[in-house]
């Protein structure tokens, strides 16, 4: 006989290790990623180097978008894990954690809301799902906020769909999660719960249940935990207008046009979610029918409210990015897990003409997923194509299921063999495939040229001015034109840019006054993804002039 409690523990240590079968390989080995997993990095690094845990900043600017939350999460876990600061991983230990938590909250959220069998489906619909295990690898706000978003809306769900009333921890319990939201990544956990509530609201015209919510009590907590730090960082100093900048600077961009050229229609974000949320996506036109025949099931109707109000907000908004809408993506698990489970007439609108058409059209984006991945490989790869091939034959995998698998096995078969071949594709691309891309990994392999050449004096760089490279190469990197790195160069003995080969002749002729020339070190051609554009540079220093001592 098993233990008592073990049939409750079994599905949270399940879901546990497939977390870490599909979170931890490649955490290590992924270099820093440009643009903003390498701002925020750099900016947790400052703050470990400064000791000034108030105000972020990269380099001397100031970081005016985000909240601190994750900064202090990223400089804590370098701390604990005693790792050089320049090392990437333990910056990526708090989207693990984040992650992972919002695994096992909408694992505990299916378990009320639809029963025990549930709760591993869901879990593991999640896990999987491609947007999750990439964010999970990146040193940024968004897979925390995904483990905010889950916690604050599985204590939603209790307090809405409970016939008891509701404990006082629960309402605690959400409240702590938007605190923990509004501190991570500012007012969006607002958005997702806000448009949430009032969707329900709205279908049920009733608004009595809210006072289970203890506003009470739980707003003062919310505000215990984000006030604080805002009064700190508004006591003076470069970042005192924190609230107004990030407004100006970075939410009203978004809100107004597409932020930084990522401006795309409605609609994207459907058309986004056949990559985000696969291998899942095979499945979700079809579970949101289901849903919406059974929207008068109280669970049914949470999950629907949950997703599609702030969904459709998502795609209004200009500015998108693929994991905007990932804080929506737990309530598409959910609903998985119910249509496996409960949907009677799932398996049927599956099999039906239009069913086996969209199943058909994913299959064939599944195959060429794996053929891109092939491509992008021999592309810009360093010449291993074993994980590239093993990611390959995964999402064939997934196709055949998606095409054979609910017409042999049903809807149960169907959903471990997609299982299966999402957890071989997303380890065989961030385990084999992502840390050989060596054609686009320029800031470390630039960082590994200027190692093989000792400098007490900051490098200067030119052209290629990717926070990745200031990461790696220190915070007091010089990122100047050709005529500042003539200078830099010429002024200390040993000193050392970082060229495009194309402006060669134009430091050489602003060294010619000094007396000094150009020697080149090494050189390095890679593609800058960021910018897309093939990079051409050349490591340099100077000569010293002639006469003068070396």
């Amino acid at each position: 006989m098993s233990a008592p409690g073990s049939q409750h523990v079994r599905p949270y240590l399940l879901l546990t290790l497939l977390c870490a079968v599909l979170f931890l390989p490649g955490l290590a080995s992924i270099p820093p990623t440009d643009r903003d997993e390498a701002r925020f990095m750099q900016a947790s690094k400052q703050m470990r180097e400064s000791g000034d845990w108030v105000h972020m900043r990269f380099q001397d600017e100031p970081r005016n978008k985000k909240p601190v939350g994750i900064y202090w999460l990223q400089a804590a876990a370098v701390k604990i894990v005693g790792a050089d600061l320049t090392t990437p991983w333990p910056y990526r230990l708090p989207s693990v954690l984040g992650a992972w938590l919002a695994v096992l909250f909408v694992c505990r959220c299916a378990q009320r809301l639809f029963g025990p069998a549930a709760g591993l489906t869901a879990g593991a619909v999640l896990a999987t799902s491609f947007i999750v295990v990439v964010e999970a690898h990146i040193a940024k706000t968004d897979a925390m906020l995904l483990g905010t978003t889950t916690l604050a809306m599985t204590m939603l769900a209790a307090i809405y769909t409970t016939k008891e009333k509701p404990s006082l921890a629960t309402a605690l319990l959400f409240w702590l999660g938007i605190g923990l939201g509004i501190l991570i990544k500012g007012p969006l956990i607002l958005l997702v719960a806000g448009a949430t509530i009032a969707a329900l609201c709205i279908a049920d015209r009733n608004v009595t249940w809210l006072k289970a919510l203890k506003p009470g009590y739980g707003i003062p907590l919310t505000l215990a935990v984000v006030l604080p730090w805002l009064i700190a960082v508004s006591g003076g100093g470069a970042q005192s207008n924190f609230v107004a900048d990030s407004i100006s600077q970075d939410l009203l961009p978004k809100l107004i046009g597409g932020q930084e050229s990522h401006g795309a229609p409605p609609g994207t974000y459907i058309v986004a979610a056949l990559l985000t949320a696969w291998p899942w996506s095979v499945l979700a036109p079809f579970v949101v029918i289901a849903a919406w025949k059974q929207r008068a099931v109280p669970a049914v109707r949470f999950c629907l409210a949950w997703l599609i109000p702030a969904w459709i907000v998502f795609e209004l908004v200009p500015t998108k990015l693929p994991h905007y809408t990932m804080p929506i993506y737990p309530a598409l698990a959910l609903l998985t897990a119910w249509a496996l489970s409960e949907a009677k007439d799932f398996q049927s609108w599956v099999g039906t003409r239009a069913g086996v058409t969209y199943r058909i059209l994913w299959a064939c984006l599944a195959v060429v997923l794996g053929i891109g991945i092939l491509y992008v490989t021999k592309l810009y790869g360093d010449g291993s194509v074993l994980g590239a091939g093993m990611a390959a034959v995964a999402a064939i995998f997934a196709a055949l299921f998606a095409l054979v698998g609910f017409a042999r096995g049903g809807a149960a078969c169907a959903t471990r063999g997609l299982t299966v071949a999402a957890v071989l594709f997303c380890v065989s691309l961030t385990a084999s495939v992502l840390p050989h891309l060596r054609q686009l990994a320029i800031s470390p392999r630039l960082a590994e040229i200027i190692a093989q050449h000792p400098t007490t004096v900051p490098v200067a760089l030119v052209g290629f001015h990717e926070p990745s490279a200031v990461f790696l190469l220190g915070t007091q990197t010089i990122l100047t034109d050709a005529a500042g790195a003539a200078a830099h160069i010429a002024a200390t003995q040993g000193a050392i840019a970082a060229v495009p080969d194309d402006m060669l002749s134009t430091v050489r002729t602003a060294l010619i006054p000094t007396g000094h020339t150009v020697m080149q070190l090494d050189e390095l051609i890679g593609y800058n993804y960021s910018r897309g554009d093939w990079v051409h540079l050349a490591v340099i220093t100077a000569s010293t002039p002639m006469g003068m001592p070396p």
